[in-house]
């Protein structure tokens, strides 16, 4: 009998029956969406196959044009190493996917008043790529009149500045430490909270509204900041392509996303600035309560006559204003009635000191609406303790505390929108 012993290699090239079954083994446990770009991906395949029904060794691939033929030591359950037995992975670079998001955050338009320094309009910048990116930000005022909001654009805000919160949690926009004009190092799945901060200019009405947009630019973290730009010619295994993948959308309900171009490396959103403000006006009456010969039966402006004066602000804004104080300086032909009287009866009782409704000389009443509910001569519930005075002809009504009285219950200086107070007292004609 005798025996033929033939080589591995050409057992290989004259096996007749091979049972050969191929197995993958990948360094990374996925090869999923979000592979951070220059990640190796690292291919071993290995053969198993037997030869006349014999198993054989296994055999492991190379990324050489000639393959590998070099035995794995053994002929089930081998481990392919890279660099052992002709063993060499098959390996390229996951690739740079630029894609990010900038979103409006607050939903609603940042309410304004004329002449405020430093609005604040708040986007966020999301990174939704797979690489750490820089961004270039650019933010004001947008073209033409686009309804944002709820409102179309009718002005332009002034002294736009873009900048970038300084902590891991926003915790708004501060002046002296959100500094950073553009978005360093941004990691993949990674977002940062910017802000657009413009001046609203002194003349601005209630109602009126500007559009604020922020643009993001992808850009590369070496050095300053510059455009990335994407890869249009063939891809190579060993670099890191760049390819633009953000998509495009379309103008949502609220204008916050105006629409946008795929593919671009950039992200937009808009934001608003809306006018709410007080709108006050400041009316004065003077009404005749009593004369020494009429009493207060129709009574007459004729010397030794009481008359009242009431001081109304109305707020028809849609702001709260905070009142200070109003300052007002009799004529000389008058003289302050430091009791209030209401001058109620015949013409003797309209002297000073008779049916006084104020100590202090003043009454005042607040509430609701456009309309005032004062009538002279007032009421003794409406007597003002405090934050009025007379000195000689000039008068001060300091609206601010410590300004009280019953008939202006809880009032903090603070005139609400849609609502009046009324200040009133009293003068002898000489």
């Amino acid at each position: 009998m005798k025996l033929r012993v033939q080589s591995a290699p050409s057992q290989i090239k004259t096996l007749g029956f091979i049972a050969a079954a191929m197995l993958l083994s990948v360094s990374q446990s996925v090869w999923a969406l979000g592979t951070a770009s220059g990640t190796d991906i690292n291919n071993l395949a290995k053969l198993s196959f037997s030869v006349g029904g014999v198993a054989q060794n296994e055999v492991c691939s190379s990324s050489l044009a000639a393959g590998n033929s070099l035995p794995n030591g053994g002929t089930t359950g081998t481990t392919c190493t890279s660099g052992t037995n002709g063993a060499l992975n098959t390996t390229f670079k996951v690739d740079n996917k630029v894609n990010l998001a900038v979103t409006e955050v607050s939903t609603t338009a940042t309410s304004v008043v004329p002449g405020q320094q430093d609005a604040v309009t708040t986007f966020l910048v999301t990174n939704n790529g797979n690489t750490t990116q820089d961004y270039i930000l650019t933010g004001g005022n947008v073209v033409g009149a686009p309804t944002v909001l709820g409102t179309a654009d009718n002005f332009e805000a002034a002294a736009c500045s873009t900048f970038v919160e300084s902590n891991a949690v926003a915790d708004g926009y501060q002046l002296a430490t959100d500094t950073a004009t553009f978005i360093n190092d941004l990691a993949a799945n990674g977002a940062k909270t910017v802000y657009v901060v413009c001046d609203i200019p002194i003349a601005q009405v209630n109602g009126d509204h500007a559009v604020i947009e922020l643009t993001a630019q992808t850009a590369d973290t070496t050095g300053a900041p510059g455009p990335v730009t994407a890869n249009g010619g063939a891809n190579t295994q060993a670099g890191v392509e760049v390819v633009w993948a953000d998509p495009a959308t379309t103008l949502n309900g609220t204008g916050t996303d105006p629409g946008q171009f795929a593919t671009d490396g950039k992200g937009l959103a808009r934001d608003a600035y809306h006018v709410d403000s007080a709108v006050l006006s400041v009316s004065k009456v003077v009404t005749p309560i009593c004369d020494p010969i009429n009493g207060s039966t129709a009574p007459k402006n004729i010397p030794g006559a009481a008359v009242q004066y009431a001081v109304t602000i109305v707020n028809t804004g849609t702001a709260a204003a905070s009142l200070t104080s109003l300052a007002d300086t009799l004529d000389a032909a008058l003289l302050f009635n430091a009791d209030l009287i209401s001058g109620a009866g015949a013409g003797a009782a309209c002297v000073a000191g008779t049916g006084s409704l104020s100590a202090s000389g003043f009454g005042a009443v607040s509430g609701a609406g456009a309309v005032t509910t004062y009538a002279a001569p007032g009421l003794a519930a409406q007597a003002v303790t405090a934050g009025a005075t007379a000195a000689g002809q000039a008068l001060t009504i300091n609206y601010a505390l410590p300004l009280a009285g019953a008939g202006i219950p809880g009032w903090t200086g603070s005139l609400a929108a849609g609502s009046f107070i009324t200040v009133y007292f009293n003068a002898f004609i000489q």
